[in-house]
């Protein structure tokens, strides 16, 4: 039986991950500083500044799925050496263990914002990180895959996201309030694609590999709003809050397209209003 260590697995992504990880009979550590909702799976809790300790926990370890750091933009501003610590030293210990162990493959959860200039503190740690896991490859011979999440909705998130926050104001009859002009576009994915998709890189061509997960398709938040009013049947308002516009907000529109082969092909079952209703129904149960 393949053994995985799955980092940040008690949160969004990574809880995902490890479901369709079980699913598929592998055997699963998640490591992390809060316990996993899953009780059934192996559990350590654990931060990523030890390092004698992360490689005795890898020791036996095929596959790492490196998800844990700081994800949410809006606090990166305010926990700058945090972010660093977090998404870039952290990272590395968790790297130089899979390197003294010659784990088979370390997948590490980038971003989309990767692809840009937005998202300051969090791109760049993002970006570094990146670049320090492929000196790795070429130093060591570490072998890895590097997947650049695009704007992430579904199962156990956070509630922080902009999908999130729009269904709690609908449903809540709150007003729905859209930051900037609302013609800034994101590419939304599935949690659950997300995970089927991380499964799928541990074949051997995705080795030393970037690829970007997601849709390929632009949809402005404007329309989102529109979308989830609707579907909501809210008395809500849609409030256009301009002055709210965040400089280093991310827009698919202000960057270069990104060519198709740098995005890992998958077939989708879901759909966006279809999901979206699904996520009211769990809202409201």
């Amino acid at each position: 039986m393949r053994n995985v260590l799955v980092s940040g697995g008690s949160g969004f992504i990574g809880s995902n991950i490890v479901s369709l990880l079980q699913k598929k009979k592998y055997n699963v550590t998640v490591l992390d500083k809060k316990k996993p909702k899953n009780l059934k799976v192996k559990f350590i809790k654990s931060d990523l500044s030890n390092l004698q300790k992360l490689i005795k926990i890898t020791k036996k370890i095929d596959y790492i799925f490196h998800l844990a750091g700081v994800s949410d933009i809006n606090k990166v501003k305010k926990i700058p050496t945090i972010t660093i610590k977090d998404n870039i030293i952290s990272m590395t210990n968790l790297l130089e263990s899979a390197k003294v162990n010659k784990t088979k493959r370390f997948i590490f959860a980038s971003s989309i914002y990767a692809h840009g200039n937005s998202g300051n503190l969090y791109t760049t740690s993002k970006i570094a990180a990146e670049n320090i896991i492929k000196n790795y490859s070429l130093l060591y011979k570490t072998k890895y895959t590097i997947l650049r999440f695009a704007t992430a909705y579904g199962t156990n998130n956070r509630g922080a996201d902009v999908i999130s926050l729009f269904i709690n104001n609908a449903i809540n009859n709150k007003n729905i309030i859209v930051h900037g002009n609302g013609k800034q576009t994101r590419d939304f994915i599935n949690s659950k694609d997300i995970a089927i998709c991380s499964l799928k890189v541990l074949k051997k061509r995705y080795e030393n590999k970037t690829l970007t997960i997601g849709n390929k398709k632009k949809i402005k938040i404007i329309d989102i709003a529109k979308l989830i009013k609707r579907i909501t049947n809210t008395k809500s308002k849609i409030l256009i809050n301009k002055n709210k516009k965040r400089f280093d907000d991310f827009d698919l529109n202000k960057l270069k397209k990104i060519p198709p082969h740098n995005y890992l092909k998958f077939k989708t079952k879901n759909s966006l209003k279809k999901d979206l209703e699904k996520m009211l129904k769990d809202y409201q149960s």
